[in-house]
């Protein structure tokens, strides 16, 4: 009778472990909107997170891809999203949901144009093989795809897109970066 207790015990510490996290108060839910304020704000409480929802890291893809969000609910994301093959057809994951490494991992190879390596050539773009693709170029931290970000370590990687897809200017000379 105690044994099989403790084992019950364990079994549900084991299968709570692996229950995605959700995010209380998404920043969308007050801050989705496209106006400067609302972007400015978005960014502004996103960095101070301790987790980044589905949600919250779609209207940051949108954003940083458009510099407004052309979707005005998380369905209109998850929906542009697919038609650019930035989420895989089958993706059905709440709102709520705290983003996994993969599911970003996936989007931001797609929207960077990353061919990868042999893996990926063979596989397709897939959470595991961008993931790894976007570690060996700096871009992601060493993780699995399963972790999660914060919302600080998301627009962390929004500025690693940006220092990519443009080049990183922090070792340019000062004149450089002034000249029109």
């Amino acid at each position: 009778m105690r044994s099989s207790r403790a084992i019950l015990a364990i079994a549900a510490i084991l299968l709570s472990g692996c229950a995605a996290g959700h995010v209380a108060e998404p920043v969308t839910r007050h801050y989705g909107a496209s106006d400067d304020n609302a972007q400015f704000e978005f960014w502004d409480r996103l960095a101070s997170q301790p987790l980044a929802s589905n949600d919250d890291t779609f209207h940051a893809l949108m954003l940083y891809m458009y510099q407004s969000d052309p979707a005005s609910d998380y369905a209109g994301r998850v929906q542009i999203l697919k038609q650019k093959k930035m989420l895989y057809g089958q993706f059905d994951r709440p709102a709520d949901e705290a983003i996994s490494r993969g599911v970003l991992a996936v989007a931001v190879v797609e929207v960077l144009k990353i061919k990868g390596g042999l893996m990926m050539h063979l596989t397709g773009n897939n959470p595991r093989y961008s993931l790894l693709e976007l570690q060996d170029m700096g871009l992601f931290p060493p993780s699995s795809a399963n972790q999660t970000f914060s919302g600080s370590e998301l627009v962390g990687i929004i500025g690693k897109m940006e220092d990519y897809q443009h080049g990183d200017t922090t070792n340019l000379p000062a004149v450089q970066l002034s000249a029109p």
